[in-house]
């Protein structure tokens, strides 16, 4: 009995401090997440406003207290807006053992990582990926971005309600699972005509004969698929041709630079969005300032949305019962959030359910004109 005991004294002394010490350096270890977006390819620029607004929210989380009293740490990685760059970027942070991913900025880089990140037990999560492709799907993907499920249903609702009976598609197949996706998903309810007309914003375009071609069926709406550059570069040709039609365009060109380079021809457009312009919600302008203060650049849509997504994150995992993936999509899936956008949830597969809006271009501003 004696020696038991003198065996278990040596036990105690030995190992319980190395228990004590390993159980402090787990608990005082940061918890990693990643960011992959483009930072250098065509479009960075959006990249490094993601990737601003995601520094914010960390930064505030960690002067917060962290989780539970555990540094959150990101981990930003450029895809470059190329597969070997999507392949390297979401590699790297995988080896860092990041307990989440949040990318990429386009459908397409989203669906190659998809099977990169999530096959490592890892979270992909992202607020910029319209795919239908990876929706309805039980798995570690998750999103704060609607996908073209639901854009193909109120662009529908938009275009019955203003008498719209023929639609031209201006198809940029650069992003081609977004674009591809909200076509099929318009068809999918609207009865009316569709014609459809495809470039690729990363080759030489013949603008003339792009406009020429998209207005050959005479539409009595021209609906484009395009970025805020592209976007503007469009309406131009429009207003040159006097095309008196509806013009209608998505959330991918509802950016600053659309009101910079579109001028005056960007009166009247109506983009669908789930992004609320003039937001007054005291959080959102405490935001914004920060933003100015710390980047030098106002907020933008792209900005407010990760850093929304990462307020999400950490809101997660201060209720999770254990730090892994599994507990994290649990905890997500679990959730109410108060963001500076108004509420999100998800759904059973982890979709997003928020509410969308007609927003239009008015006296050189984004204006909200009410949920679709």
């Amino acid at each position: 009995m004696k020696q038991n005991t003198a065996v278990l004294g040596l036990f105690l002394l030995f190992i319980l401090p190395i228990i004590i010490v390993s159980c402090s350096q787990s608990s005082s270890e940061p918890i990693k997440i990643g960011l992959a977006v483009n930072l250098s390819g065509r479009g960075g620029e959006a990249g490094e406003s993601i990737r601003d607004g995601a520094l914010l929210a960390v930064k505030e989380i960690n002067e917060q207290g962290g989780i539970e009293g555990r540094r959150l740490e990101l981990l930003v990685r450029d895809d470059e807006n190329n597969d070997e760059g999507i392949r390297k970027a979401d590699e790297s942070l995988i080896d860092n053992q990041v307990l989440a991913v949040i990318g990429h900025s386009y459908s397409a880089n989203t669906i190659k990582a998809y099977p990169i990140v999530t096959a490592k037990n890892t979270v992909l999560i992202t607020a910029y990926s319209a795919t239908n492709s990876l929706s309805k799907k039980d798995d570690l993907f998750l999103r704060t971005s609607v996908d073209c499920r639901l854009y193909g249903r109120k662009a529908t609702k938009l275009l019955q309600k203003k008498g719209i009976s023929s639609v031209a598609f201006l198809m940029d197949m650069t992003n081609a699972a977004f674009a591809v996706d909200y076509v099929k998903s318009v068809k999918k309810y609207y009865s009316g005509k569709i014609s459809t007309t495809r470039f690729f914003s990363r080759e030489n375009t013949d603008w003339d004969q792009v406009a020429k071609t998209l207005l050959e069926p005479q539409p009595e709406a021209v609906f484009l698929l395009t970025e805020a550059t592209m976007t503007a570069v469009i309406l131009q040709e429009l207003q040159s041709r006097k095309y008196q039609g509806i013009r209608l365009a998505t959330l991918w060109a509802q950016n600053p630079n659309l009101l910079k380079f579109a001028g005056r021809t960007a009166e009247g457009l109506s983009l669908i969005s789930y992004i609320e312009p003039d937001n007054q919600r005291q959080t959102y302008l405490e935001f914004s300032k920060k933003m100015v203060e710390k980047f030098k650049k106002p907020a933008s849509g792209r900005s407010v949305r990760s850093y929304s997504l990462v307020r999400i994150l950490a809101d997660a995992l201060r209720r999770c019962p254990s730090i892994n993936p599994a507990e994290l999509k649990k905890s997500l899936l679990a959730g109410k959030y108060e963001t500076l956008m108004g509420q999100v949830k998800f759904d059973q597969y982890g979709d997003v359910i928020r509410p969308v809006y007609e927003i239009i271009v008015r006296d050189g501003r984004f204006q909200n004109n009410g949920e679709i």
